[in-house]
């Protein structure tokens, strides 16, 4: 293939479109001197900007080595606009290709996050989002499609904190930093409204209760207890703790706790259909007497079901008959 010169210098190989210059091939020693901030939208400005960011603050972060291929970098932009285009296949193919061969390219984690992210295998995309960050922290654009995934996941804790990151290392006026900027303070707004909690609260709450479920997947009852009572001093209006309660409250066969826990629950969102089946089952039990329980089934019900229109009990009863 003829090796295509830069427009300007007519010298070295052109790579890159340039708009100032109508997007004419350019090569990259002519793009670092015509940088200006007329340059906003190109994405070798920001990545510019990011790491002279993070020349200024190494003091304040950690040190980190990225590897610069131009090369690697375009074949990512390649494969990425044919996944946009609906080749998923063939892009995905390509970025696979080149992780085997540059599996510390922080380009190349990230165009694999964003095939899983597109595909909707959000857990894979974050993995890769998180790889690309680990190995250049002021990689925006995957902090913010990495806060994305977890928004989309309903995980809203990590979804802050990324956010949150963006914010931190990104300019005020780019578009992903207001975007970021706009869903913190929205949802901190809607939890206040709701919970009448601080987002910070919030974020303390879930880590409560994530720690206090792992007890319980444990079987750790007290500790378990102890967790999610910890959730409820933070935020009261939380019918998963006081659900989740009860449930442990009836494996040590303490069943008027059990039920108190899961009135409790039901008092603060009566459809909250994990109480309802969970108390039918405790009521029929005698004080003293311990919940059996063969396997422990963990959901996310407020995602799994809710929100997507399902019913809980009808799921368990469409068990039953195999359906």
């Amino acid at each position: 293939m003829k090796k295509i010169k830069c427009t300007l210098c007519a010298k070295n190989k052109a790579r890159r479109k340039c708009k100032i210059y109508h997007d004419k091939l350019i090569c990259s020693l002519c793009c670092a001197d015509l940088r200006n901030p007329d340059c906003e939208d190109c994405r070798y400005f920001r990545a510019a900007k990011q790491y002279q960011l993070s020349k200024d603050q190494k003091s304040k972060k950690k040190h980190f080595v990225v590897e610069i291929n131009e090369e690697v970098d375009e074949a990512v932009d390649d494969a990425l606009v044919l996944v946009d285009r609906g080749n998923i296949r063939k892009g995905e193919d390509i970025l696979w290709g080149l992780q085997i061969q540059y599996p510390r390219n922080h380009m190349v984690n990230y165009g694999i996050g964003v095939v899983k992210a597109f595909k909707g295998e959000y857990d894979d995309a974050i993995t890769y989002f998180s790889r690309a960050t680990d190995i250049f922290p002021y990689f925006i654009e995957a902090h913010f499609n990495m806060a994305v995934a977890y928004k989309n996941k309903f995980d809203i804790k990590n979804a802050v904190k990324s956010f949150k990151e963006v914010i931190a290392i990104g300019d005020p006026h780019d578009d992903m930093v207001q975007t970021a900027n706009s869903f913190v303070a929205g949802l901190e707004q809607q939890i206040m409204e709701t919970d009448n909690i601080t987002l910070e609260q919030y974020c303390q709450a879930q880590e409560k209760l994530e720690m206090a479920f792992s007890y319980m997947e444990n079987k750790e009852w007290q500790k378990a207890i102890r967790g999610f009572r910890d959730c409820i001093m933070i935020n009261k209006k939380h019918p998963q703790s006081y659900g989740n309660l009860g449930l442990c409250y009836a494996q040590l066969g303490r069943k008027a706790e059990a039920l108190a826990a899961l009135d409790k629950a039901l008092e603060i969102d009566p459809k909250y259909e994990p109480a309802i089946v969970n108390r039918s089952v405790i009521e029929s039990l005698d004080e003293g007497e311990k919940l059996e329980q063969a396997e422990f089934m963990s959901i996310d019900y407020y995602n799994d079901y809710p929100f997507k229109k399902k019913s809980f009990i009808q799921s368990i009863y469409d068990n039953l008959l195999g359906r």
